[in-house]
């Protein structure tokens, strides 16, 4: 079965949180993906703390951060699957960012329920060319991922296959805003794929990206069937 893109949204944020944002999912097979980028002064050991929707709790599955000048940038993603469906539920993320954050969301369908993410991948670097190589394990595979960097003023370029879902900075300051980056790249045949993306400036950043893998496709419950109404005609 094909992945899809159901929806997306984001929203900026600062503070201690929670975070909130509104999102509705729907179709079948579902895998809700959060990308959450931040920063904050000083400390270069902040973590997010939590993030859950409709009160079901997300799992962290990449994560990375750059620290520099002060300022440190940091990069996760998160996914939940089977995500509640059918009205808008509250996304709320956790995490004492004292500076600007922001909050990614996309619901995919047509996704493994069982083992949802493969491969990951991280980048924290000062530069403004980030990139992350993930070997797809199984055919159709997604790359989904995001980034972000120190100074709100910037703007991001997609890399080769790459679709970008979201650009946009939590203001204008060059210090204390960032600018972030959300986007997904459709795999083909297992093998290796990057998830790469520019920035108009250097500056300190992370690009994070995990491999959502497909769901089986109905051919596979065939042998099953056959043999279960092989056993009624006995």
């Amino acid at each position: 079965m094909a992945i899809g893109l159901d929806n997306s949204a984001a929203g900026t944020f600062s503070g201690a949180g929670p975070f909130t944002l509104s999102f509705q999912c729907s179709g079948s097979q579902r895998l809700l993906v959060a990308v959450l980028a931040g920063m904050r002064t000083a400390e270069s050991n902040w973590s997010w703390d939590s993030a859950a929707f409709n009160g079901a709790a997300l799992t962290q599955q990449a994560v990375n951060a750059q620290f520099g000048n002060n300022r440190n940038v940091r990069v996760a993603v998160w996914t939940l699957v089977n995500p509640a469906a059918g009205a808008a539920y509250q996304l709320a993320a956790s995490a004492n960012v004292n500076l600007s954050a922001r909050l990614m969301l996309m619901c995919l369908t047509g996704v493994d329920q069982v083992t949802p993410v493969g491969a990951t991948g991280t980048h924290a670097a000062q530069t403004n060319a980030f990139s992350a190589n993930l070997t797809t394990g199984i055919a159709d595979a997604w790359v989904v991922g995001g980034a972000g960097i120190r100074n709100g003023t910037l703007a991001w370029s997609p890399g080769t296959g790459v679709t970008e879902l979201n650009d946009q900075g939590t203001g204008s300051d060059a210090s204390n805003d960032i600018t972030a980056f959300f986007g997904y790249r459709v795999g083909g045949a297992a093998g290796s794929y990057g998830f790469a993306a520019t920035a108009s400036g250097t500056n300190h950043g992370v690009l994070a990206a995990v491999e959502i893998r497909p769901a089986a496709t109905g051919g596979s419950n065939i042998p099953v069937l056959f043999s279960y109404f092989r056993q009624l005609s006995r």
